[in-house]
């Protein structure tokens, strides 16, 4: 009997370490600061909905226009579109994405990265559990973020997903589909010397 119930216990450890999941090592959580802008565009962002805490994306962003004339768009690219725009592609053309309890989810596999679940401000659910704020903000934001439910929807062949970084911050311009045509370019980094655009 006990033979048995080892081996069930192991049976269910193996099955939950096998979960299978989408990882991103190659994306890094900030972007670089650049010396120049020249031949690229600068930026002054409409929203902060990429902010991770160090305000890094306010202002004076780096976006090449081209990068997309010779190269695909790729999961965790920051995209520059519409009227000063910014956001980070989460799902690329035809994957089938959907939310659960502030996860997100790829052809009903997880996301596992640094933006592959809701964060506020640099803060993961955990570390805004244990953060100051006072309540109930902290817990209406936890309900309406962390807990965020989105159904699954396919993307077409010409359009991706994109979410802010700060989910509180993030509205239907920066938590949304895009179609491929209406990238206008990738950010690749900040100058902060340069001048405003």
């Amino acid at each position: 009997m006990k033979h048995l119930l080892f081996t069930g216990l192991l049976l269910v450890s193996l099955a939950a370490c096998s979960e299978k999941v989408i990882l991103d090592k190659e994306t890094q959580g900030s972007v670089g600061e650049m010396s120049d802008a020249e031949n690229h565009t600068l930026i002054d962002p409409l929203s902060d909905a990429m902010d991770r805490g160090q305000h890094e994306l306010e202002k004076n962003v780096v976006v090449d226009v081209s990068a997309y004339k010779d190269q695909a768009v790729k999961r965790g690219d920051i995209v520059y579109y519409g009227d000063k725009n910014i956001s980070r592609v989460v799902a690329l053309p035809n994957e089938k994405i959907k939310i659960t309890n502030g996860q997100v989810y790829i052809n009903g596999v997880k996301l596992n990265t640094f933006y592959g679940a809701a964060h506020i401000r640099g803060y993961d659910y955990k570390a805004f559990q244990n953060s100051d704020m006072a309540e109930p903000a902290k817990q209406n934001l936890i309900d309406e973020i962390f807990k965020k439910q989105a159904e699954e929807i396919t993307l077409n062949g010409d359009e991706v997903f994109v979410i802010g970084d700060d989910w509180s911050r993030s509205n239907t311009s920066t938590f949304r589909s895009i179609a491929l045509k209406d990238l206008k370019g990738k950010v690749i980094g900040v100058c902060t010397k340069c001048g405003t655009p």
